[in-house]
């Protein structure tokens, strides 16, 4: 059962790792060839969604434009840290973790993976899908899963972790009462085999007694 949780709380964030990064590269290398040129776009469906390729220097909404260094190593840093969490998480709670915190470990560390990629090896991010009834900044598909991902982070941090710190504390207070029985358990053997062994030694020596007077 033990392994069976360990193997759902590893496979979870992985599986949906993977799938994510798969889908952000490969979108991204297929839009990109039908659009090479900064600021082609692509129709997809009329006055609601097209495809405009856009050179993304910055972070979200174009923050931080320019750095793409500090944003390389921010990214490395706060995916480094989230994973970590995740990890001493699960070893804590025994890979009994909320299913909602695995999903969104996957879907943030696609998202992120997605982008650094991008950033490592062109100095930008590649983004594409354009909303044209709103205002809105182009975005791709690590974007989404990131989104996503903080949605649920935020989900988790604010309904879930007290709960599972509760159930914890539950199960470190049996534990500990087990721990304080079984004590009290063997003590009291003990004294049994104290009593036992004293209550031996005096018929002993009342026989011992009475032979010297028999003699």
């Amino acid at each position: 059962m033990k392994n069976k949780k360990l193997l759902i709380s590893i496979l979870v964030p992985i599986s949906i790792f993977i799938f994510i990064l798969a889908l952000d590269l490969l979108t991204k290398n297929f839009i990109i060839k039908l659009i090479p040129n900064e600021g082609d776009a692509i129709k997809v469906i009329p006055g609601f969604i097209n495809f405009v390729y856009v050179k993304n220097t910055g972070a979200a909404w174009g923050v931080l434009s320019g750095r793409p260094i500090f944003l390389i190593l921010i990214s490395i840093i706060i995916l480094g840290l989230y994973l970590a969490f995740y990890i001493i998480r699960n070893k804590k709670h025994k890979c009994e973790t909320s299913l909602v915190f695995s999903i969104s470990v996957g879907l943030i560390a696609g998202g992120c993976l997605g982008n650094l990629v991008d950033r490592i090896v062109f100095g930008y991010v590649r983004d594409f899908i354009n909303f044209e009834f709103i205002s809105f900044p182009v975005f791709n598909f690590a974007d989404i899963s990131l989104t996503f991902g903080i949605i649920l982070m935020i989900i988790y941090f604010f309904f879930i972790y007290s709960k599972e710190e509760k159930k914890l504390n539950k199960e470190l207070d049996k534990d500990c009462q087990n721990a304080i029985k079984n004590k009290k358990n063997d003590e009291k053997i003990d004294d049994e085999e104290n009593i036992t062994r004293e209550n031996q030694e005096n018929i002993n020596q009342d026989k011992e007694n009475n032979k010297d007077k028999i003699e």
